[in-house]
């Protein structure tokens, strides 16, 4: 007897809807592609209970007849293809056919539609991929699409979603992409009963409206720093808004990058647009919104399932569009205070961007992994092997001074230990801080006035999942609108400013995932990085009480030798080393 057998309809369903759906922002992202598709100029989206309990869109696009609205179900059902070769010129979003099928075999599901000057429209309900009722509906053009109860009847995926707070992050990052992606249609977004967002379409064309919804999803603060870019070349254009060098941040969460006006998470292009930067990303992050568009045959976007990435014809000239556009736009708005490399003779820049595969753009360092680094155990970062001899901690320093205010110069036993004042506090603070967060007796300072940052609204929904861990670490952090955090109280250890404040939050909507869920490491990671941000700065003058005191503190760490990070806090040089590099028999 064969052991091969035809699933049936409804596991086939099921499976396809595994492959498309993978949570609540994924069915968002199709229904606002179909709405796109059908040249609607205002979507209009209502979210209940971060997408579980309802995703409802409706739009003013073309709509649907009572005969479409029955095959848009149907698998494999699609306007967009005609052929297998149209796949290689797409000009529109959807195209599988397989969206709203996943969908309906997920969800109960209602489609409403009406094509312009009809008498009447159409609605069909159905769950689970079985049409219910088909009745008729009021005659409003357009269509309106309504997902409730995802994943109600396959309880296994169901519980693999995240907490409420992290899906409605991805919602709303679903709608700030389409927004910025689609700047000739408006948007409103409501979760809850709350607006969110209200994107109308401007009448100054395409750099005015895509500064306002930079403004308005970006927040004030990074929206000030954004500069323009434009280029074009060999049937390929670049376009959009980047972070200027003085204004980058501590994250890369503020990226949205798009082909033929297609969210993607390219490597390629990420890696473009940080080569742009060359030298000056200083271990920062730009914000940007950047378009790539050319030719529909060039690229590729049916190599994953959600169409999150692309595959270029060209992925050189990609790169090198690009990376020279950024760098192009960056270099002329340069001053003497931050100088780019020369051009030669002739007026050609010496610059030379090489393709991608050559190397991406360095890394930006990240808190270390290394093991024992905050637990027990010794930490092996990098530095000396074993303590400095003779033992710093046990004799008399005398300082000497303090050079390039950056390090501390002390003669010690004979020779001379130098000191990196910023390591040193980072673990000063760091030990301080972690005492007190383990015995429960965080000295928690009241602001008079708090502190204020905007950030996007899917930030805003990723920081208040830590609201409450972060208010047992010391933090009363408050939402005042869609996008404004408030700094009321912190740890009386560090001393806030706002910029600091504004890299804090930063910092944690974008490396961390659910607070309950999160390894202690991690959480020691941020205490890590508190510190370092309130630690006293290379450059920062210390006066020479202050540098006594600060090794005092040094010495009652449990490891003077590393800050937080891992990186050495000091070295020794004895008289020996030093009388050799003067090529004399002894230290006197």
């Amino acid at each position: 007897m064969s052991e091969i057998k035809v699933l049936p309809e409804e596991v086939v369903a099921k499976i396809a809807a595994g492959e498309v759906i993978e949570r609540p922002a994924s069915v968002l992202k199709e229904l606002i592609e179909n709405s796109l598709d059908a040249g609607a100029s205002k979507i209009e989206i209502e979210i209940i209970k971060a997408g579980k309990g309802l995703i409802r869109v409706h739009d003013d696009g073309r709509g649907m007849d009572r005969g479409d609205l029955r095959l848009a179900l149907g698998r494999h059902a699609t306007s967009k293809l005609h052929s297998f070769d149209d796949i290689y010129s797409l000009a529109t979003f959807g195209f599988r056919g397989e969206a709203l099928y996943s969908i309906f075999a997920v969800s109960r599901l209602k489609l409403t539609s009406c094509v312009a000057g009809a008498s009447s429209g159409y609605a069909i309900e159905g769950e689970g991929g079985r049409v219910i009722a088909e009745l008729p509906a009021a005659p409003v053009k357009g269509a309106t699409i309504e997902a409730a109860d995802l994943f109600f009847n396959t309880p296994a995926r169901a519980k693999f979603m995240k907490s409420d707070t992290a899906e409605r992050a991805q919602l709303i990052r679903a709608v700030e992409e389409a927004a910025l992606a689609n700047l000739g249609t408006a948007f409103r977004l409501v979760i809850d009963g709350a607006e969110l967002l209200s994107l109308p379409v401007l009448p100054g064309g395409l750099w005015e409206n895509l500064k306002d919804r930079a403004a308005s999803i970006f927040g004030k603060n990074i929206y000030a720093g954004l500069a323009r870019v434009e280029a074009k070349k060999e049937g390929m254009a670049v376009y959009g808004l980047v972070s200027r060098p003085d204004a980058l941040s501590a994250t890369r969460v503020n990226q949205h990058l798009f082909v033929n006006r297609r969210p993607v998470s390219s490597a390629l292009l990420r890696q473009a647009l940080y080569r742009g930067y060359g030298h000056m990303l200083t271990g920062r992050h730009p914000a940007c919104a950047l378009f790539l568009e050319l030719d529909p045959g060039s690229f590729d976007a049916n190599i994953h399932p959600q169409k999150r990435d692309v595959k270029f014809s060209g992925d050189n000239e990609v790169f090198k569009t690009v990376s020279n556009a950024i760098y192009g736009e960056l270099l002329a708005k340069q001053t003497a205070a931050s100088p780019l490399p020369a051009a030669d003779g002739a007026g050609k820049e010496v610059f030379d961007l090489p393709a991608y595969r050559e190397g991406a753009p360095a890394a930006p360092p990240a808190l270390a992994e290394t093991p024992g680094l905050f637990g027990g155990g010794e930490a092996s970062g990098p530095g000396p092997s074993s303590p400095p001899v003779p033992d710093w901690s046990a004799d008399g320093l005398k300082y000497l001074g303090q050079l390039v205010k950056s390090y501390l110069l002390f003669e010690s036993g004979s020779g001379l230990l130098v000191v990196d004042q910023h390591a040193a506090q980072e673990r000063i603070l760091f030990e301080k801080y972690l005492e007190e967060f383990s015995r429960g007796e965080i000295k928690v300072q009241p602001l008079i006035i708090p502190l204020e940052t905007e950030l996007s609204r899917s930030q805003m929904e990723t920081v208040l999942k830590w609201r409450d861990w972060l208010k047992g670490a010391g933090f009363e952090i408050d939402r005042r609108g869609p996008g404004t955090a408030l700094l009321r109280a912190a740890p009386a250890l560090f001393y806030f400013t706002q910029a600091a404040f504004a890299d804090f939050l930063g910092y944690l909507s974008e490396v961390l995932g659910e607070p309950e869920k999160a390894a202690e490491d991690m959480k020691r990671k941020i205490i890590a990085t508190m510190a370092c941000k309130k630690s006293v700065k290379a450059r920062d003058f210390v006066k020479p009480q202050e540098a006594l005191r600060l090794m005092e503190d040094l010495k009652r760490t449990k490891d003077s030798y590393h800050c937080p990070h891992g990186r050495p806090t000091l070295f020794h040089l004895s008289g020996p080393d030093i009388a050799r590099r003067f090529q004399r028999s002894s230290s006197v």
